[in-house]
């Protein structure tokens, strides 16, 4: 169970308001297994949340009735911080399998996706000069949304993979104006369901 931080005590007395996000991974026994920053207001508000979430006891996530590994966001608000979702801190991207893919594309297995659905938060630049890039673990990289095609700060979109997900292993999506990368999140793709890692569906 996920327990909300403590307000940072400093924080508070200075009256600073904002939010965190971190990319987790629970492994399918529950255990948190990584903690990543995504983006936050300021630094005192991610050592809170990273701490509250790395004490936290999960249910594993199931697929089909059975557990899986999963990766997913966690955003925290702090103080009286408003809209945190129309207004990110830090630009943020991720990908995740839209419904209605077959068994094999929901497990994120080899040469079983043909569509991610991506959503991205563009905070730092003009949305329309920045685009979406998959890199392979052995660094091949595949743009899954053209520059161009962001024209809004948040983004959400189903777009075709190609044959980008061959191989197994942590593939990074990342946020890209031009050559310079200003947001990634990871994408894991599996031999077999023991050793998967789904992404979270992200809510509206």
């Amino acid at each position: 169970m996920f327990r909300a931080p403590e307000y940072p005590p400093t924080a508070r007395k200075a009256k600073m308001a904002g939010e965190s996000t971190h990319e987790v991974f629970v492994d399918r026994a529950g255990k948190v297994r990584d903690v990543q920053i995504v983006g936050t207001t300021f630094m005192v508000f991610a050592l809170a949340t990273d701490g509250a979430i790395r004490a936290a006891r999960y249910f594993p996530a199931t697929l089909e009735g059975r557990p899986v590994g999963t990766r997913f966001w966690v955003r925290v608000p702090f103080g009286a911080f408003r809209d945190v979702e129309a207004n990110p801190a830090r630009n943020r991207v991720t990908a995740f399998v839209p419904g209605g893919e077959p068994s094999r594309a929901r497990w994120q297995l080899a040469n079983a996706l043909r569509r991610v659905t991506v959503v991205a938060d563009v905070a730092s630049v003009p949305p329309g000069e920045v685009s979406v890039v998959a890199v392979a673990p052995g660094g091949a990289g595949h743009v899954l949304v053209p520059r161009g095609r962001i024209s809004a700060a948040h983004f959400r979109e189903t777009v075709p993979t190609g044959n980008v997900f061959q191989k197994t292993g942590d593939y990074q999506i990342r946020l890209q104006q031009g050559d310079r990368i200003i947001g990634e999140g990871l994408f894991t793709v599996a031999d077999d369901e023991h050793s998967a890692v789904v992404n979270a569906c992200i809510a509206e």
